[in-house]
């Protein structure tokens, strides 16, 4: 029961991360039963093809990952490896790129461009177009 395991999460202040590999995106959308993140195989219903592994990160942009930076230090806090930028500060609902994009206060990508920026900067994992 996602509903269920969303308000669990949001009572603990930690985002609640569904994996829908096996259900797919046609047959449940789990954002709209409260999850924050959502992992998709490529591989299996959404390219269908199995001649390369990819998977999806999709995040939703409304989780608060600044209201407590001592769980998210890689986000909400200055990445050293980074010249001191703060993830959450920039890409994170109230910052300069989601102004930019014109949802600032509604939507964000802090997760999104954190999960890509520090592995590709750590172990170059990155798909080929």
């Amino acid at each position: 029961d996602i509903e269920k395991l969303s308000a669990i999460a949001k009572d603990a202040g930690i985002p609640l991360i569904v994996d829908n590999t096996s259900a797919s995106p046609y047959l449940i959308r789990p954002f709209e039963w409260g999850a924050d993140v959502v992992v998709h195989s490529a591989t299996k219903f959404l390219g269908g093809h199995g001649n390369c592994l990819g998977g999806l990160i999709v995040e939703k942009g409304d989780f608060d990952w600044g209201a407590n930076p001592e769980k998210f230090p890689n986000l909400a806090q200055p990445v050293d490896s980074y010249h001191g930028m703060n993830f959450y500060e920039v890409f994170g609902k109230d910052g300069p790129v989601a102004e930019m994009f014109g949802t600032k206060g509604q939507t964000g990508m802090c997760f999104t461009v954190g999960t890509r920026a520090m592995p590709l900067r750590d172990l170059g994992s990155c798909l080929s177009p």
